[in-house]
């Protein structure tokens, strides 16, 4: 059993950030309720100031990502209402992240996997992305197990804010305790977001090739996006994460140079609503397989059924293939 990870920086940060702004609402709520008001409209006008912060962080996002959006094919497009729908489970998305999911961490998503819970193939090992934690990808953890996935890992990147290259040692050190765990001589590797980068540079320039089966990154940013541009005052994970910048196209010349000696699956949306332009989110196609998913936004990717079901599908499929 590896040692539990417990609450990394970013998960105490974030319970710290509920904790206060709990209080703050309580506080409101007090003086408030103390100058008159009623008790019922005073705590539903705090849910809906604590809904409006998370909306505000979600349009956000979508306004720039939509002006510097991909070209759009036309099986690709969807309508108004379709979009709408789209914001309102990215928005729910949002309201489940920011702070449960993240601030709950240990105990929503702990390291290990269950003991004892059915398992095919190898283990698999689930990386998130910036500025996130294991707690991020609780919806797929859960799903996967009940799928008949039982041996699955989770791992928080550390440290946040260095560089991508940091997550990825940090990846090779987790990746080999699961595999003294499990006397596994490969693992599956799901990566959300950045993780999905993380993992391509870990298999690429971290030795992880040969101890990987299977990679599927969702929504990476292999080419940076816009939403990182203005920011890289926060540390050089940030800058590598802008668009088309140096480093980012040195590593996609490299490693799409020939196709990828494992097989490789990017999921990704022409509606992304984080990663843009969208479609940098696309591998060569002599590299890997490219499966679209139109009208995902990029947080809702990780509680998505549909998402899901592509994971499953494609797991399924590697190892139907191979017999297992």
């Amino acid at each position: 059993m590896i040692t539990e990870q417990g609450f990394s920086g970013h998960g105490r940060g974030f319970l710290k950030a509920l904790l206060i702004e709990l209080l703050l609402y309580v506080l409101i709520a007090t003086v408030a309720v103390g100058l008159g008001g009623s008790l019922l409209s005073v705590v539903l006008s705090c849910i809906g100031v604590f809904a409006l912060l998370r909306l505000l962080m979600v349009m956000g996002n979508v306004i720039p990502t939509y002006k510097h959006r991909s070209p759009l094919r036309a099986e690709h497009e969807i309508g108004c209402f379709t979009t709408l729908a789209m914001l309102l489970r990215e928005w729910w998305a949002a309201l489940l992240t920011y702070p449960f999911l993240f601030a709950l961490e240990p105990w929503l998503v702990p390291t290990n996997p269950p003991r004892g819970a059915m398992h095919r193939g190898e283990p698999i090992v689930l990386v998130p992305g910036f500025f996130t934690n294991r707690g991020y990808l609780w919806a797929w953890r859960r799903f996967l197990i009940k799928q008949g996935y039982g041996q699955v890992y989770a791992v928080s990147p550390e440290p946040i804010f260095h560089s991508v290259e940091k997550n990825a040692e940090h990846l090779a050190r987790f990746v080999e305790e699961v595999l003294v765990d499990t006397g596994a001589k490969r693992v599956i590797l799901l990566g959300h977001s950045m993780g999905g980068l993380v993992i391509r540079l870990y298999l690429h320039r971290f030795g992880g090739m040969p101890k990987a089966a299977l990679a599927v990154a969702v929504g990476s940013p292999f080419s940076g996006t816009v939403l990182a541009e203005g920011k890289e005052g926060l540390g050089p994970i940030v800058a590598q994460l802008t668009r088309r910048n140096a480093w980012a196209m040195e590593l996609l010349r490299e490693v799409e140079a020939a196709p990828c000696p494992i097989p490789f699956v990017s999921v990704w949306s022409p509606h992304d609503t984080i990663v843009a332009p969208q479609n940098t989110s696309m591998v060569a196609p002599h590299y890997g397989q490219n499966i679209t998913l139109p009208g995902v936004g990029h947080m809702e990717m990780v509680n998505s059924p549909q998402v899901m079901r592509v994971l499953k599908q494609t797991l399924d499929e590697f190892h139907d293939e191979r017999g297992n």
